[in-house]
């Protein structure tokens, strides 16, 4: 089984067996595809030659099917060709392209269902690292693995990235967005809530980067981060603050 290039399958742990593990209720697919993409071209000389019998065996040796998680909802990707007849949706799209995180909107790829399966049954986080075993070799990247993947933010010599504020500033800053309600706490504040345009970004900085789609959805402080260093031009280093979401 292949997850589909344009919307591809996220997976999710089921709460009732994996316990603290069920706040990832929605995973980072499309990269995670991305590292094992890489990997499994190695091993797709020897696979193209198996009967299906011999190739669902191996499957089973990888990961038992008592042990497979579900398939489950999707990260949306942006594409170059849609023209959506919201002007709102067009001005962020125009704006996004222009942005030098735009290309973590687009990458995709696409991997057999079972090695996504064997990365999230052996995947361990650590600060610094993700661990995980493909064809039940061990491997890992870390954050500069994950910023040469996806292609944006580059450490240059003399470049010097800004530091986005922590959540007391981030309240004052949706304030001043024009957020309507009574905000305290960042989980007060709802996407659905937010002033045109930013709750346009804020959709499809939430349904592409971490493929979250509840309606009154939440932003989460890395993300209401991107959302600031979008408004104020700055330099901001997104892979920072993606790898964060996906690594915490």
């Amino acid at each position: 089984m292949y997850l589909v290039p344009e919307f591809a399958m996220s997976l999710k742990y089921p709460n009732s067996e994996l316990g603290l593990w069920s706040e990832f209720a929605v995973i980072y697919s499309d990269y995670i595809n991305l590292v094992i993409y890489k990997l499994y071209r190695l091993f797709l000389s020897r696979i193209m030659s198996m009967t299906k019998e011999q190739q669902q065996a191996l499957d089973d040796a990888l990961v038992p099917r008592e042990q497979r998680l579900t398939i489950g909802s999707c990260n949306y990707r942006l594409s170059t060709t849609f023209k959506p007849k919201e002007p709102t949706f067009q001005v962020a799209l125009d704006v996004l392209s222009l942005t030098p995180f735009y290309p973590a909107f687009l990458i995709t790829t696409s991997v057999p269902a079972v090695y996504m399966q064997e990365f999230w049954a052996t995947v361990t986080y650590q600060k610094h690292h993700i661990r995980f075993k493909m064809n039940k070799k061990s491997y890992s990247f870390d954050m500069e693995t994950f910023r040469n993947m996806l292609s944006i933010c580059p450490k240059l010599p003399r470049h010097k990235f800004v530091d986005p504020p922590f959540e007391e500033e981030i309240l004052t800053f949706i304030r001043e967005l024009g957020y309507p309600g009574n905000i305290k706490l960042l989980s007060d504040v709802k996407v659905d809530t937010l002033p045109q345009p930013w709750r346009t970004f804020g959709t499809i900085i939430n349904k592409c980067l971490s493929g979250k789609v509840t309606r009154i959805d939440t932003l989460r402080l890395s993300r209401a981060q991107i959302l600031w260093g979008l408004y104020h031009q700055e330099k901001v280093d997104y892979v920072y603050l993606l790898w964060e979401d996906l690594v915490f």
